[in-house]
């Protein structure tokens, strides 16, 4: 009986054990390869385009969620992290901001499922998105597009330079679909960084969706800035070198796993070739505003006059 019983246990463990290291533990990161792109590149393209550049980076959070930790960064455990939906205002001297991502109205937060919405905060980010001179979006995720999208403000959309993929769909687009009308033209269509801005530069990163991108910023004051969008949703993806549980990345919203580990490895890079340069990952609103961390990120939008 002991002997039966043991066998039964076995297997119930193998029955649960295989599929849930499978979809929410397992982490190799396979034979991906650094990506072509150096820190040098970056400032020099960052440098091309003369002008005043950004003083500072300004974060505001539209909206949060906590959902187990393992779901976003495989192997990390099941306590819940926050999950922030965050958009980002570099404002410029004498100029127009560059603002990056969107927020995501109140209906979009509440079909995904957010806990908290911050109707102030995301009309803030609204006000920001119509002042801006340039409007950049990490990838077509409607927590990232969804402000922009939901705004449909033609000096917005305007403003914003967009890659084909940003703007052909976006991620659970039944929920908060394009509006009818023109919609922005693709102004960014390589795959190479592009600079957009004095001291803002754009790199293409098609891994986690088809339009993901990074932003690379150098200040006027001379710090460095990566906005990682949800290659990194988390500090701990790039630091660890760990992607997105399979769960999510293979079947919830579907991603090119081997690209999007060659892109940690790629930020891994960068940060070693300046340990100053500050990454800001997609969601991990407490990492960036614990002060520990010294990002230098800036709680809450200023004024669209300052």
């Amino acid at each position: 009986m002991t002997r039966r019983l043991n066998w039964f246990l076995l297997g119930l463990i193998l029955l649960l054990g295989l599929p849930y290291y499978w979809l929410l533990l397992d982490n190799r990161p396979g034979d991906a390869q650094l990506k072509p792109v150096t820190i040098a590149q970056l400032r020099q393209l960052a440098a091309s385009i003369p002008g005043e550049a950004p003083y500072a980076v300004e974060v505001e959070l539209s909206s949060f969620r906590r959902m187990p930790g393992n779901l976003f960064v495989a192997g990390s455990g099941l306590k819940r992290k926050l999950i922030g939906v965050m958009a980002w205002r570099l404002p410029i001297k004498g100029g127009k901001p560059v603002v990056i991502d969107s927020g995501l109205p109140k209906a979009a937060a509440t079909d995904m499922g957010m806990e908290q919405f911050d109707a102030a905060a995301q009309a803030r980010i609204e006000a920001a998105l119509r002042d801006a001179g340039l409007i950049l979006i990490t990838h077509e995720h409607i927590d990232h597009e969804g402000g922009l999208i939901a705004l449909n403000n033609p000096t917005a959309l305007a403003a914003a330079r967009l890659n084909p993929a940003q703007i052909s769909g976006n991620r659970w687009s039944e929920m908060l679909p394009w509006p009818q009308g023109p919609r922005p033209r693709p102004a960014i269509t390589g795959t190479a960084p592009v600079a957009v801005a004095p001291g803002v530069v754009v790199i293409p990163a098609h891994s986690h969706t088809p339009g993901s991108q990074m932003i690379f910023v150098r200040l006027a004051s001379g710090q460095e800035f990566l906005f990682a969008g949800d290659i990194s949703t988390f500090t701990q993806n790039w630091t660890e070198t760990r992607a997105r549980s399979r769960l999510v990345g293979d079947f919830l919203a579907p991603e090119e796993r081997r690209e999007v580990f060659a892109w940690l490895r790629s930020i891994q890079a960068l940060k070693a070739q300046n340990p100053g340069l500050v990454v800001l990952p997609g969601h991990d609103y407490e990492w960036v505003i614990d002060p520990q961390n010294r990002t230098g990120v800036r709680q809450g939008f200023t004024s669209p006059s300052v």
